[in-house]
């Protein structure tokens, strides 16, 4: 009778650690599997994620009995939803509807699963999502490493010799590896366990070598920006000083930007000699297009007609200005208002768990103004669970319940995104642009 008793509080006891750690788990999982399946850039993998995340965010709203969704998630969520929206309202202008339907099928994975974390995430779980972020980074980096390593490296038509896999692209690896380095250090400086500390800094030995092999420069810029935030919201760094930090990061980017398109000047030495031609060609391509912009997916065919080099590019290379140049001043306002909500919350200081996940946010959110990591679910996916995790966690205690009519609202999204993941999954293009 007692080792049955016995038994049975062991089990119970297994179970609710089980589903303490399910957060962490289940964020690893999705970090590695999305990692390998070449960074998510094919529509297969959209579609997939897109039921994964849709399935998550059902059963959240289904079986938790309290879930808080506060203002500040409210607009994170109706803004990416908007911009969903208007990318897929874009294909009516754009002349090339079904890139421009792709591009809003992709925008829909990062909002679903930004649902799926707000209304599945508290403020307890933030450690383990951040371990798991760390875990899954740390497990694809430790891939493409030794398959570097081991096979020897050979020189690739277009990414040369550099670390390069399993994402499919140097700069994307780089970044991937840098919102991982910086949430590993957060999250050295934010545990008090020494094996948990050494575990988080351990992932170094894997993460430092891989961004350094991609010879990622706008990557080491974004690790910069990510330890700058956690100095800022330490207690150890004066109001001041955590001011004057947050300007001379932003003038960086600033003189970055806006810098000599000159193969020779600042930006070229920064962020490689073609992307000041590539935001040129951008600006080109929303002076033709004020109002509305190009339409999602078209920079490729205006990059074919004005680019002054012969290398061929479908991207811009900034989301910023990417979006300027298709989506227009909505678009852009819709994505940097988007992007600017978790980073409310880096006005509380003194917390090392949100200064961690605020120095991954904005590792991304500084990294995207100078590549197309939008392209690659795997570093957007990793960034946008940064930023609403950093919402999750940073809700005030006497935030309201989300009610029942607000429940069922959220669910029918998630329902309605996942049903057209698996129509487009049967019937989908394969690649993400137009043949």
């Amino acid at each position: 009778m007692e080792r049955r008793a016995f038994s049975a509080l062991s089990f119970r006891a297994a179970a609710r650690a089980l589903v303490r750690a399910l957060p962490g788990l289940a964020t690893a999982l999705v970090v590695a599997v999305i990692g390998i399946a070449s960074g998510g850039y094919f529509p297969r993998t959209w579609r997939l994620s897109t039921i994964a995340f849709g399935a998550l965010a059902g059963a959240a709203l289904l079986a938790r009995g309290r879930i808080v969704v506060a203002r500040r998630d409210w607009a994170f969520l109706a803004l990416f939803a908007a911009l969903t929206v208007w990318t897929a309202l874009s294909a009516r202008w754009s002349g090339q509807y079904e890139t421009s339907i792709l591009e809003a099928e992709r925008t829909s994975v990062y909002l679903i699963a930004a649902l799926a974390i707000l209304v599945g995430v508290e403020r307890p779980a933030l450690a383990q999502i951040l371990a798991g972020l760390l875990a899954g980074a740390t497990a694809v980096s430790a891939y493409g490493l030794g398959k570097f390593v081991i096979g020897g490296h050979p020189l690739n038509p277009i990414e040369g010799n550099l670390l390069f896999e399993p994402i499919g692209y140097a700069n994307g690896l780089g970044i991937y590896a840098a919102i991982a380095i910086v949430v590993a250090v957060g999250l050295a400086l934010a545990v008090r366990r020494w094996a948990a500390r050494a575990a988080a800094l351990g992932c170094l030995v894997v993460l430092v070598p891989t961004l350094y092999l991609t010879s990622s420069r706008g990557a080491d810029i974004a690790v910069a920006a990510g330890l700058t935030t956690i100095a800022v919201m330490s207690r150890r760094v004066s109001h001041a000083g955590a001011a004057l930090l947050g300007a001379a990061a932003l003038g960086a980017v600033f003189a970055v930007a806006t810098v000599s398109s000159s193969e020779h000047g600042i930006a070229a030495q920064l962020v490689g000699a073609n992307r000041p031609h590539y935001w040129h060609v951008a600006w080109k391509e929303y002076t033709l297009n004020p109002i509305t912009g190009a339409g999602a997916g078209t920079f490729d065919s205006f990059w074919l007609h004005y680019r002054p080099v012969s290398s061929f590019a479908r991207d811009a290379h900034s989301l910023y200005v990417e979006t300027l140049a298709e989506l227009g001043p909505v678009g852009l306002a819709l994505l940097v208002l988007a992007l600017a909500v978790p980073l409310v919350a880096l006005r509380r200081r003194g917390d090392p768990l949100l200064a961690a996940t605020a120095a991954g946010y904005v590792a991304f959110v500084v990294h995207a103004g100078v590549d197309w990591d939008w392209e690659l679910p795997s570093v957007t996916l990793t960034g946008i669970a940064c930023g609403a995790a950093l919402l999750a966690a940073s809700r005030r205690e006497n935030a309201s319940r989300l009610p029942p009519i607000g429940r069922m609202a959220l669910l029918a999204v998630a329902v309605a995104l996942a049903v057209v993941a698996i129509i487009r999954l049967a019937n989908g293009p394969s690649l993400p642009f137009s043949s």
